[in-house]
Order: structure tokens, then sequence, then C-alpha cells
């Protein structure tokens, strides 16, 4: 009976890891390392994370001599083998337990990269102000800002300017950017619209 059951305890499966990233980070690469993710200033890291931030994490721990469980990469896509390699990195500045778990902190992600990559914002640009904004005698900053991406768009009519008034040339430079988009006819008159003006991306005036 003491025979069976010694071989039956010999015998006996380890219980796998749960991957819910409440445990210790696996170091033989047998357990599911941590799958939640953090978020710092205003980026997402951890299993799933996605972005050029974190092939800029990845570049920065196979630079630092922690990239061994990379099969291929690394990419813009956070795995497993990011995990476990972040995991490495933190237990090499003293972390343990669940503090090294291979899910970023500000702390080690800011020792690991110097600084702390922010969210970069979404351009602001200009809403359509209405066909009946472009007349004669109109002055205002979004004329200039929609002169100067008309120039930048090689579509530029001004003999000086652009200016904050709305003249002839705007109207010239305005219609060479409807034919730039393919229009043709009373559909490039010169006076903006709202598809080709959302095409032009003139940036928000504060």
């Amino acid at each position: 009976e003491i025979v069976k059951r010694a071989a039956a305890i010999v015998g006996k499966k380890p219980t796998p890891g749960t991957g819910t990233g409440g445990g210790k980070p696996s170091t033989g690469g047998s357990t599911t390392p941590a799958r939640y993710q953090a978020t710092i200033n205003g980026l997402t890291y951890g299993y799933g994370a996605n972005g050029p931030h974190v092939t800029k994490v990845g570049q920065a721990l196979v630079k630092k001599g922690f990239g061994k469980h990379y099969k291929s990469g690394p990419g813009p896509e956070w795995t497993d083998a990011d995990t476990r390699n972040y995991a490495d990195f933190q237990r090499s500045l003293g972390y343990t337990g669940k503090a090294a778990d291979g899910v970023p902190g500000e702390a080690s992600l800011k020792k690991l990269l110097s600084t702390l990559p922010g969210k970069t914002a979404a351009p602001q640009y200009a809403p359509f102000p209405g066909a009946a904004f472009f007349s004669p005698g109109r002055r205002s900053p979004v004329i200039t800002a929609m002169g100067r991406r008309l120039v930048a768009e090689g579509c530029g009519a001004y003999t000086q300017g652009p200016g904050p008034h709305w003249t002839n040339a705007d109207r010239e430079s305005y219609r060479r950017f409807q034919k730039k988009l393919g229009y043709s006819g009373a559909d490039a008159d010169g006076i903006p619209g709202p598809t080709s003006w959302a095409a032009l991306k003139v940036p928000k005036q504060l």
C-alpha cells in the first residue's frame, strides 16, 4: 500500500499556471506568464497590446541582453515572449514576485527606455465653415492656414501670400486642388466643399 501511494505521488503531474497574471513569473517557460495589461502615459503594455511602442520595448530588451525568449521579432504585438523577456529584465533590477511578472511598471519602463513614451494626440483639423464663408471681403486665419496647405499640396497660385483675406488667388489655388482630387466642371469652381476640405486637412486655428 505504501509503495502504491509513493508511486502515485511520483507520477502526479504539476498543476499548470492559470495565466491570469497573479502568480509568479515563469523562469523556465513551462507556465503561462502574466496576461493582464498596464497603461502607462496613455500607452498599453502587456499581453495583446499593439503598436510601435511595443516594438520599441522589445528592441530595448534585446539591446540590454534580455531577448532570449524571442523566436522572431520583436514586433508590434506584445506576446508571451515579450512578457518573459521583460520579467528577466525586472529581476535584473532586483524585483521579485508580482513586481517581476513581466508586465511593465512605470519605474522599470523608465529604466529600460530612459524616458516614458506618451500617446501622440490626434491632429486637430479646422471644421468646414460652409461654402458661404469663402466670399469677397472675408478675413480669417483659417484662410491663411488653408492657403498654406494649398501651397504644400503644390496647388498655390499666389504671387504673394497666402494671407488672411479671401482673394482670387485663393480661389484659383483651391480650384487646382479640386482638380488634383479629380473634380471637374462645376465641381472644380474653387469654392471649398466639405469633402475636399476634409481632404485638405487644414490645421485647426487655436
